[in-house]
């Protein structure tokens, strides 16, 4: 797996899905538990992650090892705001890549948009190359904000991830691997450890 390439490639392609992410939405997001907040073993070695904190996207993450770092901002096509996002990224002993992308939109994203705006961004996210395939998809809640669980398959690589609308902010967690090494524990502690803080 070519870490630096997995890195352009998710940036890209989430940037692409961000940029033509608005529309009216059409259903509410059912309840989905809450992430644990106690100290709930996972598997072995969870202990030696990084929790990271973003004073920009006001949330905290864990990492397999201290995240890369990339800041940009981003003129949206036909106007003159920008786009705001920050990506954390790191490795799991180069067999899984994992990945907090956050992306502040200009102006507000209410409640009825954003349903909507999850689906678009999840087909923007599978028209990326044609051998993507969707495996499964739900909308869910994280801590009272709309969310999308996802899990893409292109040929033997998995992408799976979980993409929250949190007001004009957007924030997308992902994980990506080759069949033989995914490890759903990690996944899991990945994706119910993140937490946004007010």
């Amino acid at each position: 797996m070519h870490f630096k390439q997995t890195l352009e490639k998710w940036v890209m392609g989430t940037t692409l899905a961000l940029l033509f992410t608005h529309a009216p939405a059409v259903a509410d997001a059912p309840a989905a538990p809450c992430p644990p907040k106690g100290q709930q073993q996972y598997f072995s070695g969870q202990e030696k992650w990084k929790k990271v904190y973003s004073q920009p996207g006001k949330c905290s993450a864990h990492f397999p090892r201290n995240p890369e770092y990339i800041q940009q901002r981003m003129q949206i096509s036909g106007d003159e705001q920008e786009m705001h996002y920050h990506v954390y990224v790191a490795d799991e002993d180069r067999q899984a890549v994992y990945m907090v992308l956050i992306a502040a939109y200009p102006g507000q994203v209410d409640d009825e948009s954003a349903v909507k705006n999850l689906e678009h961004f999840l087909n923007v996210l599978l028209s990326q190359s044609p051998k993507n395939k969707l495996v499964s998809a739900n909308l869910v809640q994280v801590q009272g904000y709309p969310a999308m669980d996802f899990f893409i398959r292109n040929d033997n690589v998995y992408f799976r991830g979980r993409a929250i609308q949190a007001n004009n902010t957007l924030y997308l967690l992902a994980m990506e691997c080759e069949s033989p090494n995914y490890q759903e524990p990690h996944f899991v502690f990945f994706i119910e450890t993140f937490e946004l803080h007010n």
